[in-house]
């Protein structure tokens, strides 16, 4: 039976925005991959100890490599983060900030077109999301630049949407490919943008330096582990087999976890703008695109030396399981369709919110301007930040 009101994720009285996941699914989702992984370096650090003088001595060893590591890792991603902020000075990116007039006027003026009021509903979904401040907008103009051309000629459309921040969270980025903002329509788009912006509020950039400093530990006991059996007190083929099984495993709870994150981020699309539809259409364009834009790399990368490039086929559903970041793109539609039959009076009333965007409102004459957001709207951090006039 439909719920007109999603009572889990949104306060029924203010109408705010409160959460993006229970607390069962931070468990399941983020908590037990995480219980997983540490376990796995536990029982490679166990079998390894009685051979590097015990627990005494390995235990101190491993965990100031791996607070070395997370510090390391933290460090590296702040540097290629301040990389990226910097790249648009080369032209790669094109930076807009829609807390500045003149970024507003620019934006409108080079994609107005297609999507106009876009800078007015960026700012509306940023309130919606609870995030304390707009990100910056990065549009890839030339991903693919190779000395200063692109690497393919044209040939490929960029349909990257991603988001990064600092460790720390600050200094978030959403970044999007020119063929997202060509093909995707101001309704798909505004979904997107609405996925990625859940991915800053539940912090997925920033606790991915977690498990990254996790990767340089297990890299080290697997090192010693067949080292210790080079040198003769632990047997070699078992050795090997374990430490490929754990790996394995390590990969496949990173992609469950990823796999869960993307859902959440779905469901905050649906919750932050109702656009439940809109999603599930821009996923396929954005397929499509990916796996075109994988097989003219493949052809060129085989026809450049002589050979008959191979056929490209999707991963099966085993190889999806260990190593798949998404989910099926049919999974996250069922999911979507799901939350719209359950919830279709607040996907209603939220797609109301971004009307330019839905129902095409720009090609009315009153110039298709969106609904205002409701006084109980979500404004967490709004006092920060005001958008451009």
């Amino acid at each position: 039976m439909a719920s007109s009101f999603p009572s889990r994720f949104v306060d029924q009285k203010t109408g705010t925005i409160e959460k993006f996941q229970t607390m069962r699914e931070r468990v399941t989702g983020e908590f037990l991959p995480e219980a997983g992984h540490v376990g796995i370096l536990a029982v490679k650090l166990a079998v390894l100890a009685p051979f590097v003088g015990g627990l005494v001595v390995a235990a101190p060893v491993v965990a100031v490599a791996w607070f070395g590591a997370r510090w390391g890792a933290a460090k590296v991603i702040d540097l290629v983060h301040e990389k990226l902020l910097l790249e648009h000075k080369k032209g790669d990116f094109i930076e807009f900030d829609f807390t500045k007039a003149d970024d507003v006027a620019a934006f409108s003026a080079r994609y107005g077109d297609r999507h106009a009021q876009f800078a007015q509903d960026y700012a509306a979904m940023t309130k919606l999301a609870g995030l304390p401040q707009p990100p910056k907008v990065f549009i890839i103009d030339q991903f693919f630049k190779k000395g200063g051309t692109s690497k393919l000629g044209g040939l490929v459309s960029d349909f990257m949407a991603g988001t990064t921040s600092r460790p720390n969270g600050k200094d978030p980025v959403i970044m999007l490919g020119k063929g997202a903002l060509n093909e995707l329509t101001a309704g798909e788009l505004r979904a997107v943008v609405a996925h990625e912006m859940t991915h800053l509020n539940l912090q997925h950039p920033a606790k991915g330096v977690r498990w990254q400093g996790r990767m340089p530990v297990n890299a080290l006991i697997n090192v010693a582990l067949v080292g210790a059996a080079l040198l003769g007190p632990l047997p070699l083929l078992p050795v090997l087999g374990f430490v490929a099984v754990t790996n394995v495993a390590g990969r496949a709870l990173k992609a469950i976890q990823s796999r869960h994150h993307e859902k959440l981020c779905d469901r905050g699309a649906a919750l932050i703008t109702g656009g439940t539809g809109d999603l599930t259409t821009a996923l396929e364009k954005i397929k499509h695109s990916m796996l075109k834009m994988q097989r003219i790399e493949t052809e060129y990368a085989y026809r450049s030396k002589g050979l008959e490039p191979p056929e490209q086929k999707e991963a099966g559903a085993v190889k999806r399981f260990f190593v798949a970041t998404h989910p099926a793109n049919e999974v996250r539609s069922s999911l979507l369709q799901q939350f719209e039959k359950k919830y279709p009076a607040w996907c209603e009333k939220q797609r109301g919110y971004f009307s330019n965007a839905f129902n095409k409102a720009a090609a009315r004459p009153d110039g298709g301007n969106a609904a205002p957001l409701p006084a109980n709207a979500n404004t967490r951090g709004a006092n920060r930040w005001q958008l451009a006039a």
